[in-house]
């Protein structure tokens, strides 16, 4: 007997079909939804005008995305990492499982036979192991975090919390389906699948002989409709960053900027005629589309806060929030709130940033949070909207081009000094 795969083998006839007229709402909302996110990012112009280009954005892709470069080295890196490539592969498996029923297999072909299809089982019980205990290590941790998570973070991780739990249903009742397909219908090349032959034994002892074929219908419906829920709320809840970082990956350079953009460019400005010009942001419409596709990618993990040593010295400023608050606003499609005004973000926050870039170097999906600062500052100072000690400084960089305020001639007699200082026993 040669092996092969028999896809739809323990439903009753036509359930195929019926299985993607009920995925057919779930797929028009997971469409609509991504168009809704996606239909005003201009995204391939922005991946064209990223750095590198396109292969300067599959560069990153592939050592920040497919390596999981800022992640795999964290100590708790290892879950994340268990999780992405189990879901990799499981995706892969039911793609080439739906390549082999649906395409293939009316014209005469089948991929999945023989000993292919035996390495295929092989593989997808070794990955779909690790991705059930990389979700189960996640959940831990994430509801252990929960105890300590702020109110502006719960939400978000709640979503995270829910998410894991629908693809751990997902990974365990896959691996429940195949048992009892091996404790009704056992076949000689049982041990390729080595996870769900170990549960064909206590599956048999539970004398599911008699109504097995009635729970693995049940089991099958829920694990498809939990599958089609989660493709259905991928772009409205946290799950959204699994189509957003990797494409913000491919837009922004992963690193600090060595100096701030200007504003402006004056001979453009003369030669237009046009002295209308806006130097900061208040608005979401107010910055460009790589800042705000961005947001979409953040997963509120907090890194950028670990790293910020403004936030360690207890300012009014966290990176996260402020990128989170941006987030919230896009996502409920708020474009021409004033941000300033309503107090969403504060000048407090803003000005407690050092623009050291620490923020940046941490972030896995390479947001910036400082691109999104200096804009906003830029407007304060607009307004005027500043105090003493700023316009002080403000105004001996202006003058002296140093905070201090000394005459261009001391400067170099101030470096020696503070040079003597650092070097004084």
């Amino acid at each position: 007997m040669v092996p092969i795969r028999q896809t739809f083998g323990l439903v009753p006839p036509g359930t195929d079909v019926v299985m993607y007229l009920v995925f057919m709402p779930f797929a028009i909302a997971f469409g609509v939804g991504l168009y809704l996110r996606l239909r005003a990012s201009g995204l391939v112009r922005l991946v064209i005008a990223g750095p590198g280009g396109i292969v300067g954005g599959l560069r990153r892709l592939l050592v920040f995305g497919l390596l999981q470069r800022r992640v795999a080295h964290r100590p708790r890196g290892w879950p994340h990492v268990g999780i992405f490539y189990g879901f990799l592969t499981l995706l892969f498996g039911t793609t080439v499982v739906a390549l082999d029923w649906d395409v293939l297999r009316p014209l005469g072909v089948r991929i999945l036979s023989g000993s292919p299809y035996l390495y295929f089982k092989a593989l997808l019980d070794a990955l779909g192991l690790v991705f059930v205990i990389s979700l189960i290590a996640a959940l831990a941790w994430r509801l252990i975090k929960l105890r300590s998570t702020g109110p502006d973070q719960r939400r978000m991780q709640w979503q995270f919390v829910l998410l894991i739990v629908g693809l751990l249903y997902m990974g365990t009742t896959g691996f429940i389906l195949e048992g009892l397909r091996l404790t009704l219908r056992p076949v000689p090349w049982a041990d390729w699948s080595f996870i769900g032959n170990e549960l064909a034994g206590p599956l048999h002892a539970l004398g599911l002989e008699q109504r097995g074929e009635t729970t693995y219908l049940a089991l099958w419906w829920s694990h498809a409709v939990v599958a089609f829920t989660l493709i259905a709320a991928l772009p409205y809840f946290a799950f959204l960053h699994s189509v957003a970082a990797p494409l913000n990956l491919m837009v922004h350079p992963g690193h600090p900027k060595l100096a701030l953009d200007a504003p402006f460019d004056l001979r453009e400005i003369e030669a237009s005629g046009n002295f209308d010009v806006k130097v900061g942001a208040s608005t979401l419409a107010d910055l460009n589309e790589a800042q705000r596709f961005a947001l979409m990618a953040c997963t509120n993990c907090g890194r950028c806060d670990n790293v910020c040593p403004a936030f360690a010295s207890g300012t009014a400023l966290s990176p996260r929030q402020l990128v989170q608050g941006l987030r919230g606003m896009q996502m409920a499609r708020n474009s021409r709130t004033d941000l300033l005004a309503s107090g969403d973000v504060s000048a407090p926050a803003l000005w407690a940033c050092t623009t050291c870039g620490a923020c940046v170097q941490a972030c896995p999906v390479l947001i910036r949070p400082v691109d999104y600062i200096v804009p906003f500052r830029r407007e304060l100072v607009t307004r005027q909207q500043i105090d003493k000690r700023q316009i002080e400084f403000l105004g001996n960089l202006g003058r002296s081009f140093n905070p201090y305020g000394l005459p261009p001639a001391n400067r170099s007699r101030l470096a020696a000094e503070l040079n003597a200082a650092d070097t004084a026993p």
